[in-house]
Parts: structure tokens; sequence; C-alpha cells
């Protein structure tokens, strides 16, 4: 929610960040053959963008108009950045006027491995949505209503999967290759924007546990959503994938906000073979409750805006229990997991003048999962730094430096060791950890953007079994 200041910005140089996602944690080495969904959650577990959780504050257009108030959504995200068609031939305009805002965008990631992985190797992966957005107003009157549908296309392969061999993804557009249907959601404001309801098929990783610093990278650890929540909660839902749920949000004062939203936690409905479609409301429950406070960012504040949320989610999908694995008994499972969270984004230091959008900013996350016996990944942190317009001849440039590390469980260590027994070539997870360093060039008043990209992965898959990989990519994203 970097907003006013250097949210803006950000949030102008990272519009593609639409079609983030994430690929499914793989199952800890050796435990395939006894793992539940609490291992490697089903489907594609996936990530998001900056949504309805962070209303932003009026942004400003390449041409210097202001924009009203926008809601942040993962892909109808509506953000100060030009249309490489124009206005369509003169569709947008009247669409807009008629109430429907339609967003049509596409981002490419590829990436490869000159030294370490498993083997070398070169990957592309892409995506497109589409999205419109109904203002309920306009068409029939009815106010602080809107509805939101919107879609997915992606197609390409994994380099983490094919050469690589790491869990954090390096390329944040894999993930549910196949056409999605994603949301189908009616959300209505009330009190002056106070109380704000959503209904229909929604993901919590639209709206809890977002900040847009991490929209800025290309590494799935990162972008979109912490991934760490996704290693220990199946019933967590992200871009491309949705499901029925509910959220309420409240607003106590400007700068404070408390919301909950309760959710279908089947993770079966993701498969891609469902494209979005699979209706159905067979449980188990998942719910998430986050509560933030903004640091400036209102009119007569500072230029340092931050951010600071305080979260936790419930999840009672059943959970394969670790310290059965390997024991020469049945293999036992509990139902439930549960986690907490904290993350913040603060501007440290402005370039130039209140109004002029340049500065850094720095960033970053702790996720807890404390019960080892269940949670595949129960320390999860990231970290980073963020800027834009380091010069000022390029003022909407995107610089940005993070590191993510993931801390496996000691009860999964310990399963894993008692397979090694009986199979040597099983790894022990310990820890993985990825640092990247990004630059984003965007063109056409940020209709066009390009990003190198450069990536560490620190013993990939965790069991230092495969060397540290150096990765070279690039993203580039167009906004029609």
């Amino acid at each position: 929610m970097l907003l006013g200041f250097i949210g803006a910005p950000l949030l102008a140089g990272i519009s593609f960040a639409a079609t983030t996602t994430q690929a499914p944690p793989p199952a800890p080495t050796g435990m395939a053959a006894t793992s539940t969904s609490a291992v490697a959650p089903a489907g594609n577990p996936t990530k998001s963008n900056p949504t309805a959780a962070s209303a932003a504050d009026p942004l400003e257009t390449s041409n210097g108009v202001s924009q009203p108030e926008v809601q942040l959504r993962p892909f109808m995200l509506t953000l100060p950045r030009d249309h490489l068609l124009g206005d369509w031939l003169g569709l947008l305009p009247k669409m807009t006027d008629a109430g429907i805002t339609p967003t049509l965008n596409y981002v490419n990631n590829i990436a490869g491995n000159p030294t370490g992985g498993k083997s070398q190797g070169l990957a592309y992966a892409d995506n497109i949505g589409f999205a419109l957005d109904f203002d309920l107003h306009k068409i029939v009157g009815l106010d602080g209503g809107s509805f939101l549908i919107s879609m997915s296309q992606r197609d390409g392969t994994s380099l983490s999967q094919r050469s690589v061999g790491n869990v954090f993804s390096i390329q944040q557009v894999y993930g549910g290759q196949t056409f999605h249907l994603i949301d189908v959601a009616y959300q209505q404001k009330l009190f002056e924007d106070k109380l704000e309801l959503s209904v229909g098929r929604i993901a919590a990783g639209d709206d809890f546990l977002v900040s847009p610093y991490n929209y800025l990278f290309m590494q799935n650890g990162f972008d979109g959503n912490p991934v760490g929540v996704f290693f220990n909660s199946p019933g967590m839902t992200a871009y491309p994938n949705a499901t029925w749920g509910a959220r309420v949000k409240v607003r106590p004062t400007k700068r404070t906000y408390v919301m909950v939203g309760v959710y279908n936690g089947d993770a079966t409905i993701r498969a891609d073979d469902s494209h979005g479609a699979n209706m159905s409301m067979n449980g188990p429950l998942f719910v998430m409750a986050e509560a933030g406070y903004k640091y400036n960012g209102l009119p007569g504040d500072s230029q340092y805006l931050g951010n600071y949320k305080i979260g936790g989610w419930y999840d009672r999908n059943t959970f394969t229990d670790y310290t059965t694995v390997g024991t020469g008994g049945p293999v036992g499972t509990t139902q439930g997991n549960w986690g907490i969270y904290g993350m913040f984004d603060q501007v440290v230091l402005p370039f130039a003048e209140l109004g002029a959008n340049r500065g850094m900013g720095v960033f970053g996350s702790v996720l807890v999962s404390p019960d080892q016996s269940v949670s595949q990944m129960p320390y999860f942190f990231t970290a980073g730094v963020a800027a834009r317009g380091i010069w000022a001849s390029r003022p909407t440039d995107v610089a940005g430096f993070g590191a993510v590390f993931g801390q496996f469980s000691n009860d999964l260590q310990d399963a894993q060791e008692r397979q090694q027994l009986l199979d040597p070539t099983i790894g022990v997870q310990n820890h993985e950890s990825v640092l990247e360093l990004t630059y984003r060039f965007n063109l056409s008043h940020g209709a066009i953007f390009v990003q190198p990209d450069l990536q560490y992965v620190i013993r990939p898959g965790g069991t230092g079994q495969i060397n540290n990989a150096v990765v070279l990519g690039c993203q580039m994203g167009i906004n029609f």
C-alpha cells in the first residue's frame, strides 16, 4: 500500500503485476508417497496483486490528470499508465462512460541458469490477463457497488522444475498454465467507504498479506504474497485461482483498517482441468484476518509513507503428521493448521520534492506457522529495498534488491532422515534462500516495461545436494 509519494510511483512502475503467480511448492524430498496436500498444496497455489485491501489515494496519470480513488484488485489494477493501443479506437472511453472498465495485459518471464542447479537450461512462461469491472452506480444507480469478472491464459515452462530444482519459483507467471476463470465477485462500499463487503469467487491473496513493493520482483518468493504461507496452507488462494468466499473490511480511522475473510479451502477446485469453473463448496474452512496502519500518506503528511500490517490464518484441511512418517507404522494426519505474520513497507529517502514521486523505500515480512509436525516451512522471511526515479532523466524506472529465506520443519527433516535409512537418495531439507537484483525500464508512459533480472539461488531444494544457481532473466509486460 505504498501510496502518495512512493506508492503511486511504485504501483505505476509495477502495474503489470496483475499477472503474478506462484508455482505450487514441491513435496519435501522423499515425502511424496506419504504426504497429503498439507505438504504440497494441491492445484496451483498462486499469488496476486495489490487488492481492495489497499485502496489507493488519487494517482496521477502520465498526462498529469488525477484519477479518483481506485481499488487495487489483482487483475483490475487501475494505475496511471498508458495503453499501447490508445483508446481502442474510441471504445475505451465509451465503455468507461457506460460503467464498464476493461483491462487487457500481457507479461512474460524468460530465465536461464548458466551455472548451478541440476542442469543448465532456459525457460519461458507468459500470462494474458483480461478483466471487466462493472460500476453498478453508473449501470443501475447502486452507490458503492461494483462487480468484477476476470480470467487468464497461461503458457510456458518452469526453470525451477526443469533445471534448477529449487522450491521458490524463479518465474512469477509460472503456475496454472491453462485458461482460468478467476474472479466473479460483487463488492459493496457503505458509510463513505468505512465498510467494504466482497462476496463471490475471490482469492484471499488478493486482499491479505499484500505489499506493492513485492510486485516489482520476478522471483515468486516475493511477488504477490510472501510465498511461505502457501507451503503451510493448502486453503490459501491467489491469482490465477479463486474460490467461494466473503470478506469484510472496516476502516475505524483514515489510517487504520481491520478485515476478515472466510473461504472455501478445498484445494482440489484449483485443478487446471477445471479451468477455474469448479463451483463446488466442499470445504474445509479457511479463515484469514489482518489489521493495518498507514504512517503518513494523508493530505498534509510528509513524504515518508509507511504501511504496517499484522495478521493470521487458520486452515481446517487435513495435514500429514511428520512425526509419524518413516517410523514403520501408519502415517498419521492432523486436522487444522494456523500461522501469523507481520509485514511493512516504509519510504526512507525521497529523491526530490513532494509530488515528484521519486524515492527509495524498504520492505519486509515475517511468517510463522509454529506447529512443525504439520508445517512444511514454519519460518519464512523477506526483506529488500526498492527505488523509483534514481536518475532524474528516468523518473519512472524502478530498481529493487531483495532476499527470501525459508526454513523447513525440524519434524520434516527428522522424517526425511528416517527415510534416508531405506533410500540414501532422499535429501534432508533444511533451508533455501534467494537474492534478486532487478531494474524495470518503463516505456511509452508505462504501456510497456522491460526488466532485466538477476537471481542467485542458495541451496536449491533446501537439501544442499544441488549447487547454488545463477539465474539470468528478463520480464516484459504490455498494457493494451
